[in-house]
C-alpha cells in the first residue's frame, strides 16, 4: 500500500513538472555565417528571458538576457555566435508555461535534407554509379588489339578491330561518370555535412580529379587520333600484303 502511494506521488509530481514546462519547440533552420532570430509568442507575458544556450558540442552558455518585445505577444532575440549543428535554448517568462525549451539547427545552406530530396539524391547517385560500373566493365573486358592469326612466319595481323576504340571510349566515359559522382557527393557534402574536415577533404578530392580530368581528356583525344592514324597505315599494308607480321611492326 505504501509502495502504491509512492508511485502515485511520483506520477502526480511528474504531471506537475510536465504542466509547468512546455514541449520542446522547433524554431527551424539557420544558415552558417548568418545571424539567427529566435521568436517566442506568449500573449500574457510581460517579459521572456533566455536562460541558457547549448551548442552542438554540448557546451552550455548562460545568457540570462531578456528577449525584445515586437508586439502582439511576440518576443525575439538575435543570436550571432552560432555554429553548425543543433542549438538548444531554455528560458522563463511571467506568462504562458513559465518555462520553455526550444531548439534550432544551423546548416551550410539553411536547409535540412528531407526524405523526398534524400530519395532523389540516392536515385541520382545510384544511377551514376551503375553507369560508371557498366562502362568500366565494358572497358575492362573488351580486348585491345587487332585481328591476329598464327602463321609459319609468326603471329600476323589480318584485320583492323574497332573493339579497341570501344575499350578506350568506354573507359573514358566511365571516368566521366566517376567525376560526376564525385561532384554530386561534393555538392551534398558542402550543403549538408556538418563535419568541416570531411567536407574539405571531399571538396579537395573533387577539385583534384576535375583538374586531372582536363589532362585525361587531352590524352584520350590524342590517343584516339594516334590509334586512328596507325590503323590507317596498317590497313593499307594489310590490303597490299593480305597480312602484316608483328615482327615487321617492331622493326
Amino acid at each position: 500500500m505504501i509502495k502504491m502511494k509512492k508511485i502515485l506521488l511520483i506520477l502526480l509530481l511528474g504531471m506537475f513538472l510536465i504542466s509547468s514546462i512546455s514541449a520542446i519547440d522547433d524554431q527551424g533552420t539557420g544558415t552558417q555565417g548568418q545571424n539567427f532570430t529566435l521568436v517566442q509568442t506568449c500573449d500574457d507575458a510581460t517579459y521572456i528571458t533566455l536562460s541558457t544556450l547549448q551548442f552542438p558540442n554540448r557546451s552550455v552558455l548562460s545568457i540570462n538576457t531578456n528577449m525584445t518585445s515586437i508586439g502582439g505577444g511576440a518576443f525575439q532575440f538575435n543570436f550571432t555566435n552560432i555554429v553548425l549543428g543543433r542549438h538548444d535554448v531554455t528560458g522563463i517568462s511571467d506568462g504562458c508555461t513559465k518555462t520553455f525549451a526550444t531548439f534550432f539547427e544551423v546548416t551550410p545552406t539553411g536547409s535540412i535534407i528531407e526524405k523526398p530530396e534524400a530519395s532523389f539524391y540516392f536515385i541520382i547517385v545510384f544511377s551514376v554509379l551503375l553507369l560508371f560500373a557498366l562502362f568500366l566493365t565494358i572497358g575492362i573486358v573488351t580486348p585491345f588489339g587487332n585481328k591476329k592469326e598464327e602463321t609459319r612466319e609468326g603471329t600476323a595481323i589480318t584485320g583492323i578491330s574497332l573493339k579497341k576504340y570501344l575499350k578506350v571510349i568506354s573507359l573514358w566515359i566511365a571516368y566521366g561518370f566517376f567525376l560526376w559522382f564525385i561532384v554530386i557527393i561534393s555538392g551534398i557534402a558542402n550543403n549538408y555535412i556538418f563535419f568541416e574536415g570531411l567536407r574539405g577533404m571531399i571538396f579537395s578530392l573533387s577539385l583534384y580529379l576535375n583538374t586531372l580530368g582536363y589532362g585525361v581528356n587531352i590524352f584520350v583525344v590524342f590517343l584516339l587520333l594516334w590509334m586512328t592514324w596507325k590503323d590507317i597505315v596498317l590497313n593499307k599494308k594489310i590490303i597490299n600484303q593480305g597480312k602484316v607480321l608483328l615482327s615487321e611492326l617492331s622493326r
